[in-house]
Parts: C-alpha cells; sequence; structure tokens
C-alpha cells in the first residue's frame, strides 16, 4: 500500500498524514510529493564491424552521428529522462567481418550492457537513426532484433528483409532453410520478418544471454546476418523487425542505394522480380555448403 506523502513549501520538509496530525509544519502551505522514479540507465554499444575499407563519405557521415549521440547522452542526462542512454563506442577492424562481429558481442556481455548497435562502415546513416530505433525497442518490448531499410549495393538492389521457410531434404538427409527477398515490402512503416540484413541492426543484449556461440561465425553463403536471425528464433524465440521508415543509403559505384535511387532505377529499366529460391543445407554449426535444389 502506497503511503501518501506531503511537502511543505516553506521548509520542504516531506511528511507523512501521521506528522501532519502532530501539528508539523501546521498553517504552512502543502503539496502532494510523489516520489521520484529510480533512475534506469540503459547502455548501448555502437559498434562498427569494419574490414578497415571505410569510405570518406561513409566516415563524414559517422563522425556526425557520434556528435550528435555525444550530445544526446548530455541533454538526457540534464533533462532527466527515464530511462536514459548512455553510449560506448567500438570497433573492430582489419577482420572478417563474421569474427568482427562476434568480438564485439564479446565485449558488450563482458561490459554488462543492454544492447548493441552495429552498422556497416559503407552504410550512410540518417543522424537520427540511433534514437528512432531505441525509441521503437523502447516502446515494443517484444522486439529482440531491429533493422533499418538498407539495400544491397548491387542490381536488382534488394531490400535486405526476408522470410525464410524451413524444411528438410530426405535425399541428404539434412535439414534447411532457404531464404526469400520481401521486395514488396511495407512503405514507412514497422514491420516483423523473419530475418533481416545488418547494414546496421539494434539487438538486445538479453536475447545475446540465451543464445550459444558462435553468433555469427558460419560457412554458411546466406550471410552472417541471416544466419543470426535464424538462430536466434530457434534458439530463443526472437521476434525480428525492421522499421521502413528509417532508411540507410548503401555506398556504390557511384550511388548511394537507397529507396529513391531503388525506386528510380525500378521505374527506368521497368524491372520485374525473377524468383529462384535457394535452399541451404544446415547442421548445428550451420557449417555444411549451399544446396541449390532446383527438385
Amino acid at each position: 500500500m502506497n503511503m501518501q506523502l506531503y511537502q511543505c513549501l516553506k521548509d520542504q520538509k516531506i511528511l507523512t498524514e501521521t506528522a501532519l496530525k502532530k501539528g508539523i509544519c501546521a498553517g504552512h502551505d502543502l503539496i502532494e510529493y510523489n516520489k521520484p522514479e529510480k533512475e534506469k540507465v540503459l547502455k548501448v554499444a555502437i559498434s562498427i564491424p569494419t574490414e578497415g575499407h571505410t569510405l570518406p563519405e561513409a566516415y563524414d557521415n559517422h563522425l556526425i552521428l557520434a556528435q550528435r549521440l555525444g550530445g544526446l547522452q548530455e541533454r538526457w542526462r540534464y533533462e532527466k529522462r527515464n530511462p536514459r542512454y548512455e553510449f560506448y563506442w567500438y570497433t573492430t577492424g582489419r577482420l572478417l567481418t563474421q569474427m568482427a562481429r562476434e568480438k564485439l558481442v564479446r565485449v558488450a556481455l563482458a561490459a554488462k550492457l543492454d544492447f548493441i548497435i552495429m552498422f556497416d562502415d559503407d552504410m550512410i546513416l540518417p543522424p537520427n537513426m540511433i534514437e528512432k530505433m531505441l525509441e521503437d525497442m523502447e516502446a515494443r518490448p517484444e522486439i529482440d532484433i531491429l533493422a533499418p531499410l538498407a539495400f544491397q549495393r548491387t542490381p536488382p538492389y534488394f531490400p535486405v528483409l526476408y522470410v525464410v521457410t524451413e524444411g528438410y531434404d530426405p535425399i541428404r538427409h539434412t535439414s534447411f532453410y532457404a531464404n526469400e527477398v520481401q521486395e514488396n515490402y511495407p512503405k514507412d512503416k514497422l514491420v516483423e520478418c523473419d530475418a533481416v540484413g545488418f547494414g546496421a541492426v539494434c539487438i538486445r543484449m538479453s536475447l545475446i544471454k540465451k543464445m550459444k556461440e558462435p553468433y555469427f561465425m558460419s560457412t554458411t553463403p546466406t550471410g552472417e546476418d541471416i544466419f543470426f536471425c535464424v538462430n536466434a528464433k530457434k534458439q530463443a524465440k526472437a521476434r525480428v523487425f525492421m522499421d521502413t521508415r528509417i532508411k540507410l543509403g548503401h555506398i556504390s559505384t557511384p550511388a548511394i542505394v537507397d529507396e529513391p535511387f531503388v525506386d528510380k532505377w525500378k521505374k527506368e529499366t521497368k524491372y520485374k522480380l525473377n524468383k529462384r529460391p535457394h535452399k541451404y543445407a544446415v547442421d548445428q554449426y550451420d557449417t555444411l555448403p549451399m544446396l541449390e535444389l532446383d527438385r
């Protein structure tokens, strides 16, 4: 049962109803007093699994993001935002991307952080990407993995959100999963999907704690991002989303591939999707080679 408290405006004392009945602060002006909520600080790893070839456009863009995050962190502290966020910057370079992601997650676990946000060194990020992703995660606690809208850098510039189908091949006696691009994605919406590309991604560390290593290392041709999403759903019943309101650019040659660029390219080339499903063999470590089964 919550006890009603009062604050005396003259001497700022906090009083119970019992104290008032005893005549303490009698005749003084009083207001109802509500205890301030305990401050909750959530720690976020900002991580770049770079291979060491950061292009100038991305370098400048990421510097702007870093400056903005520093300002946000201090503004939220001053405004007593609850919860508020603290940011920790990590870069792992000159490594295979899968191993770089493994190392970044291990550092985030050791530091007891709450979220890890990773973005590639060839992505152009909107300045407000981080706070928009955290707003989604805060408003929707069921989200475990969240990615912004991004596209592959080569034609036909597929969006990196996927439908995954699992099955069993009776001829080879092995399980498989097939991933298919969700090309006609809902625009400007928060969309649940089976897997997303990790051009940028926000992951709850509570999800990682439910999973087994390796998180990203594999030889599957699907890539480490789809591999992670599939395992996260299997091992921890993760829910995966993409927010297509948050739009990234992917540095290509010579253009930066973003949503307006892809829409214009499709219109000019009169592009039509030619679906060709791929099935990938997977064992418990997902180390078997790709199987293209056209049966």
